[in-house]
Formats: structure tokens, sequence, C-alpha cells
């Protein structure tokens, strides 16, 4: 039932129904008010930027867009009257609805629509009729009354005519219609665009006439909502009804809770007041803030103004229609995506997925137009025009699939049926109020924010994206709920030190060895001649013929990209096999798997003739990179006593390190050796760390917690016994096995992941990747020659500055490993952002000063002080977010969670690993310095969820966890109640 998610529900669980033809037509209908909603939102910007409505109703708009140079190319469009043409819609609309509000109630949601769909029709005709500025704004008045009848009606119609289990995926019709109106809108404009003579904008507003019928008809065809029946006294018509869309006869149980919900709604005498119960507040707050944040997400700016804002960016007229009708295009898909997933994953997924999405395309529209962009330039290039647009594609697509739909959605279900009509004016006059404020404020904030307007909408999402986190329910069917059950207790186990414990660790960690020496070597063999030439002509080419092109761009090439990140992408697949054969087989056996994968791997790359064999080799060598990535952590936390479990987890971290090193030195020297094969062998010499990994994994013992998950409990006493080097192991034996026992009644252990009790851990461990990654130290390390190269360098000396960051990378590993089981995690991960967050934004100004396109010598005091920055950052990776990315999430799960919980980590790191190699040399291309003010940003963001969010383990058995860390933390102890699958009793306590 919609409004059962909160406050007092009536009882209920779902409802006998079928998916009936009638409700299916009745929601097609229904949901045409989006279609008129969305063609307005579309055709405005468009109609906006014809010279021939400007030139009639906007004169003083025409005169600066004819005369270049005579404004600022961010302000042409800054003009009230211009705005309010927009605006004064929405106004109409905010006040509009609480007339509205009364007449859903009172007559009912289908006369309402059809109230909607006349004041459309008779708005349609004053504007496209319109001769003077009177009539264009008396037509948008008209307009903005049916908008606010309309999606007062419309969104309450359809969850309440849905059946529960696809409410969500009916309900988004609503929002898919108004993506296809404003689709259908910047294709008309398109073409309208192109009509001689002066009335193409006449065509466009009249054309609104089409979705306004659609509403109107529809209207007079469908019935009415059951709730609306029953709550206005007409309860034989009402269970009629209902029988008909559900197309069952026992709907007694749906009829009786209705009934009982419209006898309430009926009590209540002031429904405006009553919102402001406190059994109503949630609701309310949510509704609310959810209309607001919709707007700030800056999608209505976009969409009132993309043929004005492409235009202002740099496309030509017809570029920029053909852009905004790309962009339309994308929101219809991903709203079907929403359709698609939003009963399925659930509203909360989509809301936090998509911010992240956001947030990030808005920044990197930011950077671009912040360095691109200037007040009298209006060009931007292909590259740059085409990168903008990809980035708005991807904002687009992430709102269209989250805040879009669900924006609308969840206030329409989540409050009471007393509240409901109250509710949903509440929250469109909000919505209303808010797009009014956009729409009128968009072009002058444009003209004096320029391109900081993006960066502002991006804060907000920031934000909407921390309000979705803490406050906002799963409202899919039923709600989310429960906690976390017992937990052992105990203290720290009885453990020393031992030689098998520590010999164990060393070997295991030799998967780092490999991981590091491939990300080292990568690097500088692809700066290497006679390796480019083999495999990348194109790119020697241009590293050869100075001033052809960008220094900047010398090695922006795909394919070069993707002999780097196709291992990550293979790593990112391999790891969810890994999954399954560290929890079926164990970890030894998987880290042999791994070791098998990087011999068979180094042996293609090393022999290369051609490049499918170099990256058949990659791939090999990425699918050990995912075996090992995902065993040899859990092996290290597993098998280290608790006192210095991070420092022997580091281990992994600190060969990593060693491996990048060596990778340096290796390529210093081969890089010498005549003949042209000198990146064979670099590449082959990686066989050596492959072999110490699979021989080093035949020698070790497998873990206690793996063996005893596997039913070997003798063994796994055993071997407790012998790496704790004590007789008295029980208390420690007794948890495992507890544990254990949990883990086994774990049927679907990605499943099991999303259960409530396993979602901070699950946060942490994807965060933390992501994080890790964006911290920029891949990219530096990926590319290290070259990027010093990049920087003015020579050849030797970039090789050189790259053995210096790698000996530093090595060092400061070991300092990690003095600290962390000390000092604690998280005073090295805060501590690290402060150093990182400075280190990146000198070299940012250094370069943004010094080092253009065609420049090539930074000089030898800037090269030091370059140098220093980038061995500073490196340092503070090092003691921090290097290793305790690792650490942290495999340390932090429980048992049956573990193994899922370190694959998922382990696909996050090498998909965003894959990300960041396969795009930094195109990024440093077209953002050039800009790059390192893109990862200062993110290590500004990192560092503030280390404040808020990440709790201290040092000292935490591994076992206990959630009683000692989860169950203690300010905001995660919520998620550890002791109910698990009780919704309701957690909703209503």
């Amino acid at each position: 039932m919609a409004g059962g998610g909160f406050g007092t529900g009536t009882g209920g669980g779902d409802f006998e129904a079928k998916i009936t033809p009638l409700v299916i037509i009745s929601c097609i209908l229904a949901s045409s008010g989006g279609l008129m909603f969305g063609y307005d939102v579309g055709i405005s910007g468009g109609v906006t930027s014809m010279p021939e409505f400007l030139r009639e109703f906007f004169p003083t708009v025409y005169k600066k867009n004819s005369q270049p140079g005579l404004e600022s190319n961010y302000c042409k469009y800054d003009n009230q009257g211009l705005q309010l043409f927009t605006s004064s819609l929405y106004l109409a609309a905010l006040v509009a609805t609480f007339v509205a509000s009364y007449t859903t109630k009172s007559l009912g949601r289908k006369l309402t629509m059809l109230m909607a769909g006349i004041f459309f029709l008779v708005g349609t005709v004053f504007n496209a009729a319109a001769v003077n500025l009177a009539m264009l704004i008396i037509g948008r008045i008209l307009l903005g009354c049916g908008v606010g009848f309309a999606n007062q009606a419309v969104p309450l119609f359809l969850s309440e005519v849905a059946p529960t289990r696809i409410r969500g995926s009916l309900n988004i019709l609503f929002q898919l219609m108004c993506t296809i109106g404003i689709l259908v809108a910047n294709m008309i404009n398109y073409g309208t665009s192109k009509m001689s003579g002066p009335n193409g904008w006449r065509i466009s507003l009249g054309l609104a006439a089409i979705p306004a019928l659609l509403l109107t008809m529809g209207s007079l065809i469908v019935t009415d909502t059951p709730n609306s029946l029953i709550a206005r006294g007409k309860m034989e018509e009402g269970k009629a009804i209902l029988k008909k869309i559900r197309g069952v006869d026992n709907v007694e149980p749906e009829f009786l809770e209705i009934v009982e919900a419209s006898r309430a709604a009926n009590e209540v005498k002031h429904p405006f007041r009553n919102l402001l119960k406190r059994r109503n507040r949630p609701q309310l707050v949510i509704a609310i803030c959810m209309q607001i944040f919709q707007q700030l997400t800056g999608i209505n700016a976009i969409m009132f103004y993309a043929p004005v804002l492409f235009k202002t960016l740099g496309f030509k007229s017809d570029a920029s229609l053909y852009s905004s009708a790309i962009t339309g295009a994308v929101n219809v898909l991903s709203t079907v995506v929403s359709i698609y997933f939003v009963d399925r994953a659930g509203r909360r997924v989509l809301l936090l997925e998509a911010g992240v999405q956001m947030f990030l395309s808005q920044i990197v529209i930011t950077v671009v137009l912040g360095i691109k962009l200037k007040d009298d330039v209006n060009n931007l290039g292909h590259g740059l025009g085409i990168l903008v647009l990809v980035f708005v594609c991807s904002f687009v697509a992430s709102f269209a699939w989250s805040w879009g739909p669900l924006g609308w959605l969840i206030p329409s279900e989540i409050f009471a049926l007393d509240a409901r009509s109250a509710g949903q004016s509440v929250a469109v006059f909000f919505n209303m109020l808010f797009t009014f404020i956009i729409a009128q404020a968009f072009l002058s904030m444009l003209c004096h924010m320029m391109f900081a307007i993006f960066l502002f909408f991006a804060i907000w999402v920031f934000a909407m994206t921390l309000f979705t986190l803490f406050l906002i329910p799963e409202t899919k069917e039923t709600m989310a709920g429960g906690g976390f059950g017992a937990a052992s207790g105990g203290g720290d186990f009885e453990a020393k030190i031992t030689p098998l414990v520590i010999m164990s660790c060393i070997m295991a960690a030799s998967g780092g060895l490999m991981f590091g020496y491939d990300v080292g070597i990568s690097g500088g063999v692809t700066s290497m001649p006679s390796f480019l030439k083999q495999f990348f002509p194109v790119v020697y080419k241009k590293t050869q013929e100075t001033g052809l092109d960008s220094n900047y761009c010398k090695y922006d090439n795909q394919g070069l990209q993707l002999f780097t990140s196709s291992l990550y992408l293979a790593a990112l697949i391999s790891t969810f096999f890994a999954s399954y054969t560290t929890r079926s087989l164990g970890r030894k056996l998987t880290m042999f798997i791994a070791g098998v994968f990087f011999v068979v791997g180094t042996v293609f790359n090393a022999a290369a003739v051609n490049l499918a064999m170099l990256i058949i080799g990659r791939i090999l060598l990425g699918c050990g990179v995912g075996f090992a990535n995902q065993a040899v952590p859990l092996f290290l936390s597993e098998i280290a006593p608790t006192r210095i479990r991070g420092a022997l987890n580091i281990l992994f971290q600190l060969n990593i390190t060693i491996g990048i090193l060596f990778a340096n030195l290796i390529n210093y020297g081969t890089a010498k050796i005549e003949g042209g094969y000198g990146w064979r062998v670099s590449l082959g010499l990686a066989g050596i760390p492959a072999g110490m990994l699979t021989i080093g994994s035949l020698i070790v013992v497998d873990t206690p917690n793996s063996l005893i998950e596997r039913g070997k409990l003798e063994e796994g006493k055993a071997v407790l016994k012998r790496i704790r080097g004590v007789d008295n192991v029980d208390p420690e034996f007794l948890e495992i096995v507890e544990a254990s026992r949990v883990a086994k009644e774990v049927k679907h252990p990605f499943r099991n992941l999303l259960k409530r009790r396993n979602r901070p851990q699950l946060v942490i461990a994807i965060w933390m990747q992501i994080f890790q990654q964006f911290t920029g130290i891949n990219a530096v390390m990926f590319y290290a020659p070259v990027l010093f190269q990049t920087l003015g360098f020579k050849s030797d000396a970039s090789l050189y500055s790259a053995v210096i960051t790698g000996a530093v990378n090595v060092l400061s590993t070991v300092v990690s490993i003095y600290f962390v089981d000390r000092a604690g995690r998280r005073v090295l991960l805060l501590e690290a952002g402060v150093q990182m967050f400075l280190s990146q934004l000198v070299v940012a100004i250094i370069m943004g000063l010094k080092v253009k396109d065609h420049s090539n010598n930074l000089g030898h005091g800037l090269a030091i002080i370059v140098v220093l920055m980038v061995c500073s950052f490196v340092s503070s990776f090092a003691w921090s977010w290097g290793p305790l990315g690792w650490l942290i999430p495999s340390e932090t799960f429980p048992l049956e969670a573990r193994s899922a919980g370190q694959s998922v980590a382990v696909c996050t790191n090498m998909l965003f690993t894959f990300i960041i190699a396969q795009a930094f040399l195109s990024m440093l291309c077209n953002m050039k310095f800009g790059i390192f003010l893109f990862f200062t940003f993110w290590v500004f963001v990192m560092t503030i969820f280390v404040v808020v969010l990440i709790p201290e383990t040092k000292g935490v058995p591994i076992e206990e966890m959630t009683e000692r860390v989860w169950k203690q933390h300010w905001f995660w102890k919520r998620f550890m109640d002791d109910v698990e699958d009780d919704p309701k009793g957690k909703l209503h306590a």
C-alpha cells in the first residue's frame, strides 16, 4: 500500500493482485501529465535561444547575442524578463497546487487531472498566438496552473492504482513521460529553428496542445482510484473498481485497509495542520527536502536552458540544439533503467549511486570550463566539446534514474491516507517554488558565477547524498530493518608472535610484490621508444616529432592506455570467481591459482610479437591480481595475532611498494639496453615475483578461519595452536567455530552483504577502494616516467625521479608498519589527508604557471620542487590510504561476509584502477595541470569521510568487530540492532 511505509500502518502485507490491462492503460493515460510537464521544460529553453523569438519579445537579449564582444559570454542571456518567461509557469504552479490539494481530496484524482488538461490547452493557445509579452506570460501562468494540478494528482493516482510489487515502476511512468516530453521538445526545437520565416517558435509552443489533449482525453477515460472513491464515501463503487484493477475477487483485506485509512482521513478536519503532527513529520521532512534537492541537482537549469547553455559553452547553434536532443534521449533511456531497477534494487541504491555519478560529472565539467572557457572566448574545440557533452549526459543519466523519478515517487508513497493529499500538495509546492527560484536565478548565476555554477550544484549533490545515506529509508515493498545478532564477547586472545606466522605472512604478501611490480613496470615500458615503435607507432610518432602535439597529449592513446588498464578490467571480473574459491577452496589454494595466472601472463607478455599477445598476457596477469588481492589480505588478517594484525597486513602494501621500486630500477636499467628488447626484459622479470607467490602458496598453511569454515575443525585447531605458539587456543577456537556456524547459514554471500548489519562494513570497504584510487596515486605510479617527461624532465631524469618516488613509497610504508598498531588507523588517514592535499595543490600551481602545451623545461629549481612535492604526496599516501585501503576492509567484515566483502572491495578497487588507468592520459591531455586539482578535491572529500564515518579498529580481535567497534560508533550503531528481519518492529518502535 502507498503510504504504508512510515508511521502507523493498518496491517497487511502484500495483497492478492494481478497486473491487469486496466491498470497499465490507466497509468499510461494518467502519466501523460508528465508528458506535458516535460514538453514545457524542454521547449522553453529551445525557444529562448531562437533569434526570431528574442527579437520579438526580448530585443535587449537579441542585441547582446547579435553583437559579439558587447557582453561577457556568460551574461548574454542574463535578463529578468526572459527568465520570467520560464519561471512564471512554476510560480503559478506553486500557488495552484494548494487549490489542487482541495480538488484532489474532494473531487478525486480523475477530475483534478481533467482540470489540469484544460488549463494546459488554454495556456497553449495563449502562448502560440501571443503577439505581446503579456499574452505570453498569461499563457505561461495558465500552463503553470495545469502543472500544479497535474503534478498534484498524477503521482497520487499512480501510487494508489498500482499493485505494491510494481508500484515504483508504474509511478516512474510519470517521470518517463517527462523525459519523453523533453526529448520530443528538443527534436521539435531542432526542426523549427531551421524553418524559414519568423514563426518557428509558434509551432514549438503550439504543439504542446498534443500532450495537453492526451491528458484531457485520458482523464475522461480512466477510472478514479479506489482510495479516492472510498475516501469520498463511495464504498461500493470503490470496491468494484478495486476488483477491476486487481483482477481478483478477493480484495477484502485491501478494501478493509483502505476503509480504515479513509476513516482516519475523514477525521482530519485541517489537513495541512495534520501534517505537522509528530507522526507525519518524518514523511514531511523527506518530501520537502527531496523536492528542494531535486531542483538543486541543477537538472532543470540544464534542461530549461540546454541550447542556451551549449551555446555559452562554445557550441554552434545547430550543434547546441543537437546536443540538447542527445541529452534528452539519454534522459529517456535512463528513466527506463530506473523503471527496471526501482522495485528490484530499491530506492536508496539508485539515489546513492547517482549521487556519486552526478557529483563526479559536475566536478569534471567545472574543471574543463574553468580551464578552457573565458568571458569572450566562444569555442571549446571539438575534443573538449565532446567531453563536456559526455559528462552532461552522465549527469543527466544519473539524475534520470534517481532524483528525477524518485523525487515524485517517494513522497507519493510514504504518507498515510489522512495526510497524503496535503503532503503531496506541500511536495509539489516546494518543487515548484525551487523550480521557480532556479529558473529565475540561473542565468544571473551563470553570468556572475560562470563555470563555478556547476561547482555550486556539485556541493548540493554531495549534501543530498549524505541526506539519503542518513535519513531516507528504503520503501521498496517493505521497509528495510533489522540488526545484528549476538556477538561473541571475549577479549584479546593468548598468542605469541611465531616464526610460522612471520614466514607465512611474508610468503603470502609476495602477491603484493607482483601487483606492485606491474604497476611500476607498465609506466616505464610505455615510455620506451622501442616498445612504442613496435606496438603503438602512432604514439611513437607523436613523441618523436616536437611541436606536432600538445606536450600533455603525446601519450593520449586509448590502445596504449588499454595495455595498462586491461589488467584491471580482468582483475575486476576475476575477483568474483576468486570470492568463490577463497570461500570454498581456501585462501592458500586461491593464492596458488593467482601465482599460476601470474606466471603464464608473464610468459605471454615477455614473448609478445603483436598487440593481441600483449593484451592476452595483461588479461592473465589481471586474473592473477584479482585472485591475489582477494586472498592475500584475508590470509594476513586472519593468521595475524590481534595486536600486530595491522603491521602484518601492511606487508601486502609494503610488497606492492617494493615491487614498484624494483620495477622503476629495472626500467632505468633496461632503457639503456641496445637492440630494442629492453622492454622484454622488464616484462619478463615479472616471473620472479610470480614464481615466489606460486611456490610460497604451496609452503604456507591455510588460515584456521578458512579450515574451520570448510568443516576441518581438528586441522583448524591444530594450525591455530601452531601459529599462536600456545596450547590454550580454546577461546579463539570457539569464537571462530561460532563465526563459522553463522557463515555456513549464509547461502547467498553477496546478497548477505546487503543485510543491514553488513552495510557499514560494505560502505566503508567500497568507499575506501574508490577513495584510494581517487587520491591519484596510481595515476602517478602508472605513468611516473611519462608524467615527469611531461613536466619537462629529460628521459633519464624522468626515470630517475620515478625511482626516487618508488624508494620514498617503500620507506613510508615501513613508517606505517611501525605506527598502525600504535597510533591507530584514523590518525594516519587524517594526517595524510592534509599532507596530500597541500602537496597536490603546490604541484597544480607550479604546473599551471610554468608548463604550457609545447614548453618542455621546468628549470632546475622548479623541477626539484615538483619532485619534492610528488615525494611528499607519495609518502603520505604510503603510510595511509595505500596500506589501510587493504587492511581496514579485510579486518572489519564478520566471517560469513568476509570473502564476499573482500571480493566487492577488490572489484571496486580494480574498477576504479581501470578507470583511472584508462582515463589518466586523456585527462592529462585535456585537463592539464587541472588533473592535480581534480585529485586534490577528492583528497578533501575522503578526509571528511574519515572524520565522520571511519571508526578505529586498532587492537580489536577480528571476530569481535561488531560488538567493540560497530555497536559503539555514533552512526553505524543504528545498523547493529539485535533484530535483523523484523522491519515492522524496527519502524514502529
